[in-house]
């Protein structure tokens, strides 16, 4: 079911973009031939005011068909070609420009729901890097490291970016009405204790599913295994990970703790001791929420920026070698895993339904802003060679130069499509 989500998903996101070109062309009078759902061999169309609209046997991905498109020589003043260059641009960017709106528009419909963030800092947790550099409740964040903060994303993409041990920079309007100040959440490294496993973050059965096991815990003879409900420790209910935490921490390294696990179905008790690591205090940084439609266009208008800042952001740091293409490059196969996995975690259906609005959110401005970028191929150069045209003093570059530059492009999206599905491919694997 999760696979068949995500690819839903995804065809709706193409869709919505084919629908932004068709919308504009019947509103600029180009002559349309077709407008197809899905790709494949059709299943069924049906013909209105001279355009067949047809639902295709694979359903992934949408098209429309201008007439004139393909051939230039084509006399026809309704043709794409013979049409007017600003009409032209409007048509093709009206693709991108309908995958943002509908960004924003699922940005605004999430945040109306469930509410959004804001820039303003809740009461710092005692012990962590905002408690210890003094920040307080109602302190407003304006930059992280350098990086003006729209939205709250902001600062969770730029903490991703540095490793836990680092320190962020962040500039600051205190609540008190002081001066604007810098803040460095200086990490402090601590000692801890944990069970050495890493669970699912729902709740299964009443306990947490054990999705692997540290071969060093208990000692290094591990009593845990995957696929194991941890129900409770020492008489503290999994379900309460703030308690559990403080439970295991409590034990420490020497003393044996009782473990509750269902295994196969079978409640099971078992005695181990707790893995002893080292780590960094948390940032402590969290956000106080806001709710209002007024005050979710505002969030909306922001989170869209930020994502198009983010989309730059990670393309300069993948060119600059700042990360690697493995990190950050997915295709259709990793979007498609990704929302399966959401779907398989069996949340209520409004948090589910939350998340998988979230994702198409960023995937649609994403997928509108990449777009826009003048790479052969893409909407962004073909707006690229009409402003060619307008320099030429309206006179287009030879076909075989434009098709030379379209195969070219399709060349380069295939290559990545197929560096994006080996990495995908390798995600799976080796998790």
């Amino acid at each position: 079911m999760g696979i068949v989500i995500g690819i839903l998903i995804l065809s709706l996101l193409m869709i919505v973009h084919e629908l932004g070109h068709f919308l504009m062309g019947r509103a600029l009078k180009f002559r349309i031939e077709e407008f197809s759902i899905f790709m494949g061999p059709k299943l069924f169309s049906w013909t209105r005011k001279e355009i067949v609209y047809s639902v295709r046997l694979f359903p992934i991905g949408a098209f429309v068909r201008f007439a004139g498109e393909e051939d230039r020589t084509v006399d026809d003043p309704g043709t794409f070609f013979h049409r007017p260059r600003w009409a032209r641009a409007l048509v093709i960017g009206a693709g991108p420009l309908v995958n943002l709106m509908a960004g924003l528009l699922s940005f605004l419909i999430l945040f109306s729901m469930v509410g959004f963030f804001t820039p303003y800092i809740a009461a710092p947790a005692a012990g962590s890097q905002a408690a210890a550099a003094g920040l307080a409740a109602g302190d407003r964040v304006l930059s992280v490291n350098g990086d003006a903060l729209w939205a709250t994303m902001d600062y969770d993409v730029e903490n991703g970016f540095v490793a836990n041990t680092a320190a962020v920079s962040l500039r600051v309007r205190p609540a008190d009405g002081s001066a604007v100040r810098t803040v460095n959440l200086v990490p402090l490294k601590q000692n801890g204790y944990r069970l050495g496993i890493t669970t699912q973050g729902a709740s299964v059965d009443g306990g947490l599913l054990v999705l692997s096991v540290d071969a060093a815990s208990n000692g290094g003879s591990p009593v845990l295994l995957k696929d194991d409900v941890l129900l409770s420790v020492d008489g503290v209910s999994a379900s309460d990970r703030t308690a559990l935490t403080a439970a295991v921490n409590a034990a420490g390294a020497d003393k044996e703790m009782t473990v509750v696990v269902k295994r196969a179905d079978v409640e099971t008790t078992l005695t181990m001791k707790a893995l002893s690591y080292e780590f960094v205090n948390d940032r402590g940084v969290s956000f106080t929420g806001g709710h209002g439609f007024f005050g979710a266009i505002g969030a909306a208008v922001k989170s869209s920026g930020s994502v198009v800042k983010l989309t730059f952001h990670s393309l300069s740091m993948l060119f600059s070698g700042a990360i690697k293409p493995q990190d950050a490059l997915s295709g259709p196969v990793g979007i498609v895993d990704t929302i399966g996995g959401i779907v398989a975690q069996n949340q209520p259906f409004g948090v589910t339904a939350s998340t998988l609005l979230l994702i198409f959110a960023l995937i649609s401005v994403n997928l509108g802003i990449f777009n826009l970028l003048p790479i052969p191929a893409l909407d962004g150069s073909q707006l690229v060679l009409i402003c060619v045209e307008a320099v030429r003093g309206g006179k287009r570059l030879p076909e075989k130069v434009e098709n030379t530059i379209v195969a070219v492009g399709f060349f380069l999206i295939i290559a990545l499509a197929v560096v994006g599905l080996v990495f995908d491919v390798m995600r799976i694997v080796n998790r």
